[in-house]
């Protein structure tokens, strides 16, 4: 066989090999956390706090890139203000980032986005909750399991969601975590 006809057969092994799961390892999750509101949205002002649950399981993985091992996950966020409603989303997928120059991060981006949270009651996706660290702080791109583990994304940790008006995000910054994964 020449050479010419050798490189579309190596191409062809090499796309196989990359598109396998990187990670068949499942995650099962269930956080717990308090949003302070970062902006207004409708009856929700800046500093009023919210409760926040996470669930999610993981279905599969797959290497994003040379920095990013994404899971596809199965599961809910939801976000409630004590007086002013709530608005969920389904978990579609978990993106564990690790970087040696900017940050180390995990985002879980939620879509369908809908509630009624402030008086809003129209959403556009995603619905993003996201934990920032140091840069090299994950040792691997698994998803944290203790809720130590889950504490070494401490950096910065943000809560937002879209309006249909503008794009115009709601956000928070969350604290007070709680649960872990299994």
């Amino acid at each position: 066989m020449n050479r010419i006809a050798l490189l579309p057969a190596l191409f062809a092994i090499f796309v196989c090999v990359s598109s396998q799961p990187a990670n068949a390892q499942s995650f099962d999750c269930a956080l717990s956390f308090e949003v302070v509101a970062g902006n207004t949205l409708g009856t929700v002002t800046p500093g009023d706090r919210l409760k926040g649950m996470l669930t999610f399981k993981t279905t599969s993985a797959w290497q994003q890139d040379i920095e990013t091992l994404s899971y596809a996950a199965d599961g809910q966020v939801s976000v409630t203000h004590p007086s002013a409603g709530t608005v969920h989303a389904k978990v579609r997928v978990v993106h564990v980032v690790r970087t040696p120059y900017i940050a180390d991060y995990i985002s879980i981006d939620a879509h369908e986005a809908g509630g009624n949270l402030g008086g809003e009651n129209r959403y556009e996706d995603p619905m993003l909750v996201t934990f920032y660290a140091p840069p090299v702080t994950l040792e691997t791109s698994d998803i944290p399991r203790t809720l130590q583990d889950w504490n070494q994304l401490r950096k910065r940790r943000v809560f937002q969601v879209h309006t249909p008006d503008a794009m115009a995000t709601f956000y928070g910054d969350f604290e007070n975590l709680k649960g872990g994964c299994e």
